[in-house]
């Protein structure tokens, strides 16, 4: 019966070469639903085969899930075959993230550190520890649990350390910064915080220049930590450094992928050409020469642009934020296999970029430069939301359960550009640009209450500011006192804020507002 499975996977691979996901499935599922027993392994492969191609193919996590569920079973009764074992719980992991179930997610990332440690410890097991520390965390985290969270990425940084792997130290490093950017900061935990950041140059100054250059993920990942505790202590000077060095990554990663395209079309029409039968023998000749040097030039460009730990090593396909199918270099990759892990896909990272120059801009007056960037940040945004099917008229309980958390990180950055608009255009009193931006914002709330319910308060206060900029001060008095109770603000902190940026309102204007 081996045969007949062996036969059945390279009919598999046949149709998912062509994209014909679906007969692929079928192919693989013909093996599990068999009334012949094929052995424990097999069905094993098998099922995990299929629970891949759902998540790289499809949104049906929980087709994948129950096939995953099935294999666990199977592999208890198994006394060796650690990899699939990993293998299985990772993706069973994610598939619990995806559906949101993130106490079974944290049960069966124990039960895999546990497989873990009692094992001999070689470089794959140590591996494998990276990747269940790096998955348990991310699951404390949307917990609030950071204090277990960091203890964990600890683990992980450890782990990475003893088969000296920096650009895995790395990654737990920047995941310690960023935790510790999230929480609370007293005397002591500022401290940390300046450990944490002291860590991450370290260890980056420990990965070679030419191994650098293929860990763009990590770059942007390390220098957009650094922006943000940088902003957190009001240390814009030395920010402005890290913005650059993000700007001009950008700047240079898109002159990659523009001559990467133009060299793949290149390709292409010379492999058109080529299939040609009546082609003179000279001219063929030519051709070939030319193709060769092309596809030099192309495979040159790929390594040095896109991460040499992830090729060929795709079979734990990310899925940590959503699973839309996106070519590897279209991802910013935080972590060699099996991690592979995003932090944000690499369009959102870019938009947060722009908005980032927008922000150090806006008070330097430099308008021309932030409504190219806030025209480039909303371009960015709306061709990925409408990626995750968020079109006219589509609203919040319309959207898939694995979709939400993506789509809650564009629409946030959405709203964010869409503020600065409202601040630039009310700036240069431009009136009827301020409340078509309004418009908008409002719109997208009405739409997605519950992924923006931050941003109410946020819109309140824009409106108040649009009405006292156009003279309606009991208007915008009004939008001010909605704003705090969103915000629950007290009402001393709300008058003092107010009275800030709006001297000309007095407190009772305040009060007859209510």
């Amino acid at each position: 019966m081996e045969s007949v499975a062996e036969g059945l996977w390279g009919l598999a691979d046949y149709h998912e070469k062509k994209g014909e996901i679906g007969k692929a499935v079928k192919c693989l599922e013909a093996i599990c639903q068999s009334h012949v027993s094929f052995l424990p392994i097999v069905e094993v492969k098998t099922r995990l085969r299929i629970a891949t191609l759902l998540l790289r193919h499809s949104q049906n996590v929980t087709h994948a899930k129950s096939h995953l569920e099935r294999s666990q079973l199977l592999l208890n009764s198994i006394p060796s075959c650690f990899d699939l074992k990993c293998r299985t719980y990772a993706l069973l992991s994610q598939c619990y993230h995806l559906v949101g179930a993130i106490p079974p997610q944290k049960q069966i990332l124990y039960k895999a550190l546990q497989l873990t440690s009692a094992v001999a410890p070689d470089v794959s097991v140590k591996l494998w520890c990276c990747n269940f520390n790096s998955q348990l965390a991310n699951a404390l985290i949307i917990e609030g649990d950071y204090q277990n969270s960091i203890s964990t990425l600890e683990s992980g940084y450890v782990s990475a350390s003893q088969i000296c792997y920096p650009e895995l130290q790395m990654f737990f490093a920047a995941s310690i910064l960023h935790v510790r950017l999230l929480m609370q900061w007293d005397d002591q935990t500022a401290v940390e915080v300046e450990q944490a950041l002291n860590r991450c140059d370290q260890v980056w100054d420990t990965i070679p220049s030419e191994r650098r250059a293929h860990c763009l993920g990590l770059l942007f990942y390390n220098e957009l930590s650094h922006i943000f505790y940088r902003l957190r202590i009001s240390d814009y000077k030395n920010a402005v450094k890290h913005v650059d060095n993000l700007d001009a990554a950008i700047k240079q990663d898109t002159n990659n992928m523009s001559q990467l395209q133009q060299l793949t079309l290149e390709l292409n029409a010379l492999n058109q050409s080529l299939s040609r039968s009546d082609i003179p023998p000279r001219e063929r000749s030519a051709l070939s020469a030319r193709h060769t040097r092309v596809q030099g030039q192309l495979t040159s460009m790929a390594i040095a642009t896109t991460s040499s730990t992830s090729a060929g090593n795709d079979y734990l396909e990310p899925t940590y934020f959503g699973n839309t199918r996106r070519a590897l270099q279209d991802k910013l990759l935080l972590a060699p296999p099996p991690i592979n892990g995003e932090w944000l896909p690499k369009s959102a990272v870019y938009a947060l970029v722009d908005l980032i120059v927008i922000i150090f801009g806006r008070p330097k007056g430099n308008f021309k430069e932030c409504d190219k960037r806030i025209q480039s940040g909303m371009h960015i945004i709306e061709e990925e939301l409408v990626r995750l099917g968020i079109t006219d008229g589509v609203r919040e309980v319309d959207l898939q359960h694995s979709a939400i958390w993506m789509a809650g990180v564009y629409l946030m950055l959405l709203m964010q550009f869409l503020e600065n608009k409202v601040a630039v255009d009310l700036t240069r009193s431009e009136f009827l640009e301020a409340q078509e931006a309004l418009v908008q914002m409002k719109n997208w709330f009405t739409r997605f209450p519950t992924i923006l319910q931050a941003c109410e308060s946020i819109i309140e206060m824009l409106r108040g500011q649009y009405a006292h900029s156009v003279g309606c001060y009991n208007e915008a008095a009004f939008h001010y006192v909605v704003a705090a109770k969103v915000c629950c603000l007290t009402w001393h902190q709300f008058t003092s804020s107010i009275q800030q940026q709006h001297p000309s309102l007095h407190p009772k204007d305040l009060g007859s507002a209510i």
